[in-house]
């Protein structure tokens, strides 16, 4: 939904970054590979897993604005939910993106990790409804 709000060129850095994230703990889960082909499909961008060759910094500078910011943030928070938990290294990672994307409010970091916690819970909640 808030990705909609995003250029072209920063779905696909989004979707870069995100196939980044999810890879740093060598363990690419079956949710989160679904959450990638799901984004692709959803935006168009070009599902490709391999993401050795690009750099971070070049992918960032495309995140030029606060919206695009915090919606990168937050999707990476949500792929790396994906799986059950939002693992150490998960953390690290998308930490130092917002570091270098110039988002250095620790609040600002965990509204938007306790924004992304309480959508997988109203989804886990109504999930639960259905049974």
């Amino acid at each position: 939904m808030f990705v909609d709000r995003l250029t072209a060129e920063q779905r696909q850095a989004l979707f870069d970054l995100a196939v980044m994230t999810a890879a740093v703990d060598n363990d690419v889960s079956e949710e989160e590979l679904q959450y990638l082909k799901d984004y692709s499909e959803a935006y168009g961008v070009r599902y490709d897993l391999n993401k050795s060759h690009l750099n971070l910094d070049e992918l960032l500078v495309k995140m030029d604005s606060k919206l695009a910011k915090v919606v990168t943030l937050q999707e990476l928070m949500k792929i790396s939910y994906k799986d059950g938990h939002f693992g150490p290294e998960e953390q690290d990672k998308v930490f130092m993106i917002a570091q270098k994307m110039g988002v250095n409010n620790p609040d600002l970091i965990l509204d938007i990790e306790r924004w992304v916690r309480q959508g997988f819970d109203w989804l886990h909640e109504g999930e639960q409804l259905l049974v």
